[in-house]
C-alpha cells in the first residue's frame, strides 16, 4: 500500500508560521483549509500562495454547502433548530452548495496552482435530514461539482464528509444522493472518538470509524475515500501527545477497529485552532504533532527493516515461522544501540544531547512493541 497523505485541518492561526511549525513538527505533506476563516490576516494572494507552497498537498472547502456557516449556534447543542422541517423548512443561505458560489471560493486559489484537491461543502446533515432537503441537496451538489470540473479541471474533487450521529441520518442521504456523490473523484469521510479508534482498554467507544468504514463500502466500496476529519475528544485520560500517537498508528500502522481498508488515500486530523474558542479539545499542537512524526518513523523504520531483512518470494508452508527469528533479530539490534545511549548518558550526563535523548525513547518504544509481537507470534 502507498503511504497515505498525512496533515492537519486549519481553523485558527495568528500567523502562517504556526502553522508552518505545525506541519513541520508533524512531517505532514497535507493542510485542509476552509475558504471562510483560518488566517487572522484573512486569505490575501500571498497567504495562500504560501500554503500552497508549503506541502505538496492542499485541500480547499468551501462554506458553500456547509449548513453551520454564519449560524449562531452549534447544531449539536440540542438547541431549536431554525424554522419547519419538509416543504415548509426555512433554509438557509448555505444549505446547498452552489456553482457560482463554489466557483469564485476557489478560483483564486486553482490559479495559483490547479493540482489541489477541492472539498465542496461539509456536513450537509447537521440541521434538516428530510427527504425533501435531501433531494434539493443532492440536485445542487450535482450542479457544482459538475460544474467545477468543468472550471477546474487540474483538481480532485473530495465529497462533504458527514456528521456520523446518528440524528444525522447519513444513510438516507447516500440511498438519495448516490450517484450524484459518485461524481467526486474522493469520497470524504469524517468521524470522532471518545478515547481511541480500537476498542480494547478503553472505557467507552463512539463506534464512529466501524459506522463509517462499514457505511462506506456499502455505498462507496470501488471509490477511493479521504478522511478529511477526525479526532479524539477526551482530555482528562488521553493528553495531546498520545492523541497524536493514536491518530499516527490508526493512518499508518493499521491500528484502528477497524483497520483503514487500503482504498483510503489520506486522512487530515481536527485540527489547529490556536484562538482555542472553538473545540479546543481536538488541538494537539505542539505535542502531538511531535509524537505523530516519532510514531510514524517508527513505523517506517520497522518497515525498513523487513525489507532489509527480505521475505521469502514463496509463501511458506506456515506463514508465521519466520516472523519469530526476524523479530528476535530487530530486538536485539535495538537492544545495542540502546545499551549505547545508556552508557553515553551514564558517562557524561552533560553532553547527552536532546537529540540522544528522543532516539533512545524511540528505541525504546521500537524495541517494547516488538517485544509485545514477539509475544503473539510465538
Amino acid at each position: 500500500m502507498a503511504t497515505r497523505q498525512r496533515g492537519v485541518v486549519l481553523t485558527y492561526v495568528d500567523t502562517l508560521d504556526t502553522l508552518e511549525d505545525c506541519v513541520r513538527l508533524g512531517g505532514y505533506d497535507t493542510v485542509k483549509v476552509v475558504t471562510g476563516w483560518g488566517l487572522a490576516s484573512g486569505w490575501t494572494p500571498e497567504a495562500r500562495r504560501r500554503v500552497l507552497d508549503m506541502v505538496p498537498n492542499v485541500i480547499v472547502r468551501t462554506v458553500s454547502g456547509d449548513p453551520s456557516y454564519a449560524r449562531p449556534f452549534d447544531p449539536l447543542s440540542g438547541g431549536p433548530r431554525p424554522g419547519a422541517k419538509g416543504p415548509d423548512a426555512q433554509y438557509w443561505d448555505y444549505d446547498f452548495p452552489k456553482p457560482d458560489v463554489c466557483e469564485r471560493e476557489i478560483a483564486e486559489w486553482y490559479s495559483i496552482r490547479p493540482d489541489i484537491l477541492v472539498e465542496i461543502g461539509n456536513e450537509p446533515n447537521v440541521f434538516n435530514q428530510d427527504d425533501d432537503f435531501i433531494w434539493k441537496w443532492a440536485y445542487w451538489l450535482e450542479q457544482s461539482v459538475r460544474h467545477c470540473k468543468q472550471a477546474f479541471p487540474q483538481a480532485k474533487l473530495i465529497s462533504p464528509g458527514f456528521m456520523m450521529d446518528a440524528r444525522g441520518n447519513m444513510r438516507r442521504f447516500y440511498e438519495i444522493a448516490n450517484q450524484q456523490i459518485r461524481l467526486f473523484d474522493y469520497i470524504g469521510m469524517h468521524f470522532y472518538e471518545y478515547y481511541a479508534f480500537t476498542h480494547d482498554g478503553v472505557p467507552a467507544t463512539k463506534g464512529e470509524l466501524r459506522d463509517a468504514v462499514e457505511l462506506h463500502q456499502k455505498f462507496f466500496p470501488e471509490k477511493p475515500w479521504y478522511i478529511t476529519e477526525y479526532g479524539i475528544n477526551d482530555t482528562k485520560q488521553v493528553a495531546q501527545p498520545e492523541k497524536g500517537t493514536r491518530y499516527a498508528k490508526l493512518v499508518h500502522a493499521d491500528e484502528g477497529w477497524p483497520v483503514l481498508p487500503d482504498n483510503v488515500i489520506g486522512a487530515v486530523y481536527y485540527h489547529l485552532a490556536m484562538k482555542g474558542d472553538l473545540h479546543p479539545e481536538y488541538h494537539i499542537y505542539p505535542e502531538g504533532d511531535k509524537t505523530y512524526r516519532a510514531t510514524c518513523e517508527l513505523a517506517e523504520a520497522a518497515m525498513g527493516q523487513i525489507e532489509i531483512f527480505g521475505a521469502s518470494p514463496e509463501l511458506p508452508a506456515d506463514p508465521l515461522a519466520e516472523i519469530p527469528a526476524r523479530l528476535a533479530l530487530l530486538i536485539a539490534d535495538l537492544a545495542d544501540h540502546e545499551c549505547t545511549l545508556l552508557r553515553r548518558r551514564a558517562d557524561s550526563l552533560s553532553g547527552f544531547s536532546s537529540d540522544d535523548a528522543q532516539a533512545l525513547y524511540r528505541i525504546q518504544r521500537i524495541r517494547s512493541a516488538l517485544e509485545e509481537a514477539m509475544g503473539l507470534a510465538e
